[in-house]
């Protein structure tokens, strides 16, 4: 069985992100790469996506060729190479990088974006002949990390052991606060539930097979006295936030359809088997198809284009299929 990654939207700016901002807040928005050789060579496909030029399937992975880390830039004296002119770095800047990356070599066979005009610190410039070389992934120094279910270097609490900070522990691992309104009994701001209010919530509708849902003491639903169905495929990431695309609508033009959402990177995974064929990730509320390696429509491997000239699959093609089966009820 070929083994299939599939990494949604990831992006990486190896650069300045394009947000308005101010330059002089010298936040490390920018990433240093290092050329690198390291001692693990991978051999396999990965399937591709982003949200700006979609999906890139059966790309091969080899190995590891730069290592990048958050850094801030001063312009010391840097100068248009054919012009001369001295260069003002515009006024753009954005959130800090989110730590260390890992940028393996990767070819995809896949269409190439087209030309684009873009904009950074440094000036306006038409980019041409896209190709894909690198993915980028995210690293941690040493072999502790936040989520491997030991507290471990700086971190205060792990989502699997979260005696400090009981209902509090957070994405990385450290305290959060409860909200100020936990605790009046009432379910308001940004209380989940208020103890002993569950806001109707209970084990079955959050997708669970039985159980006793709990408050915990930040005011979040505590699903960890739930009984979840039996142990199924889950998908890799949590979504949360839903985008539109445009599907052809069958004279000429395109509608805007809602897709499945963007990564949420980080997110404490929660999913079920609801035994029909979907899993429900607890998180978001969102429904996902439970995929096999099994030659069918709910096989892994399937890839569909967005749009086609008839002669391809698309994923409308796709999904009037899966609605003709009708294998899921829904």
């Amino acid at each position: 069985m070929r083994a299939s990654i599939r990494l949604i939207r990831l992006g990486l700016a190896l650069g300045a992100a394009l947000i308005a901002g101010s330059v002089q807040a010298q936040t490390e928005d920018h990433l240093k790469c290092y050329k690198i050789k390291g001692d693990l060579k991978l051999k396999g496909l990965v399937n591709i996506e982003t949200a700006q030029f979609g999906l890139d399937p059966d790309c091969k992975i080899t190995k590891a060729k730069f290592f990048c880390v958050p850094a801030t830039k001063s312009n010391v004296d840097v100068v248009d190479a054919k012009t001369k002119d001295l260069i003002t770095p515009l006024p753009l800047s954005g959130r800090p990088a989110p730590g260390d990356r890992i940028c393996w070599q990767v070819k995809c066979p896949g269409a190439l974006p087209p030309d684009q005009v873009v904009t950074d610190q440094f000036g306006t410039q038409n980019l041409t002949k896209f190709k894909t070389k690198l993915l980028c992934t995210l690293a941690v120094k040493g072999t502790e990390f936040c989520g491997d279910g030991t507290v471990n270097g700086s971190e205060v609490c792990e989502p699997t052991d979260d005696s400090a900070c009981p209902g509090l522990c957070q994405l990385d691992c450290s305290c959060g606060v409860a909200p100020p309104t936990c605790g009046n009994g009432v379910i308001d701001g940004n209380d989940d539930c208020d103890d002993p209010e569950l806001g109707g919530a209970t084990c079955e509708s959050l997708g669970f097979e039985s159980g006793t849902l709990a408050c915990s003491v930040g005011c979040g639903l505590d699903v960890s006295g739930c009984v979840p169905f039996s142990a199924g495929f889950f998908p890799a990431s949590a979504q949360t936030t839903a985008y539109t695309a445009d599907k052809n609508d069958g004279i000429g033009g395109a509608v805007a359809v809602p897709d499945d959402g963007t990564v949420q990177a980080g997110a404490a995974l929660s999913y079920v088997d609801n035994g029909d064929g979907t899993i429900t990730d607890l998180n978001t509320g969102l429904m996902w198809e439970k995929k096999g390696d099994n030659s069918t429509l709910h096989d892994v491997d399937n890839v569909f284009r967005w749009s086609g000239d008839g002669s391809q699959e698309t994923i409308w093609d796709w999904l009037d299929d899966i609605n003709n089966e009708g294998g899921t009820g829904f």
